[in-house]
């Protein structure tokens, strides 16, 4: 698999970090847009040739697209999180329990009066495809995220709040096929940092 670099925000910065099951993901994140799952499927009318991409190349694509598209929105989120209810678009391209996290992270900025400054560094590495796991199509992405690519600061006085990390770290992440929903979407549904593995 390729290695690819991706600008958006993080997640559970300031939070306890928690790791979350796969196995408890719901159907809420459903309303994925058609744009995002159908990236990697432009060349499906092509006559097929050795080039062509597989169906792990397509899920492992558009896995990866969700990811980005999640983090891009938890950043406008944590930007200006009191600006409205996030939860509707973070349910978009995530599934519990990391929507749910996701969700309480931006409502936990809005109530101690923090916001994100910059957009974040994630590397994303998709480490394995499996189209037949039980719960549905699965695909598992190893980040590598930047924590000093951002900066938490306090809305009154611009204090800066130190994240109490190392300046890289290791993010888990599993997205799912939801199969049963309309439109089929990928949604992560485990983003779990790991901030005892440097990378």
């Amino acid at each position: 698999m390729t290695r690819r670099r991706w600008a958006a925000p993080a997640l559970l910065a300031l939070l306890p970090l928690a790791g979350c099951t796969a196995g408890d993901a719901g159907p809420e994140g459903s309303a994925q847009s058609a744009a995002t799952s159908s990236t990697s499927r432009t060349s499906t009318s092509a006559p097929a040739t050795s080039n062509a991409p597989t169906p792990e190349d397509e899920a492992a694509t558009d896995a990866t697209v969700v990811v980005n598209e999640l983090l891009r929105v938890t950043d406008a989120a944590k930007k200006d999180p009191g600006a409205r209810d996030w939860e509707p678009e973070i349910r978009r391209f995530s599934g519990d329990p990391a929507a749910l996290l996701a969700v309480t992270a931006v409502r936990d900025y809005a109530a101690l009066g923090l916001r994100q400054e910059g957009d974040t560094a994630v590397d994303l590495e998709v480490t394995g495809v499996n189209l037949t796991a039980p719960e549905g199509p699965t695909v598992r992405i190893t980040g590598c995220y930047d924590s000093e690519s951002t900066r938490v600061v306090r809305v009154e006085t611009g204090e800066v709040v130190p994240p109490g990390t190392p300046p890289r770290y290791v993010w888990d992440i599993t997205v799912t096929r939801y199969e049963a929903e309309p439109g089929a979407p990928w949604l992560v549904n485990e983003l779990d940092p790991l901030t005892d593995r440097p990378c």
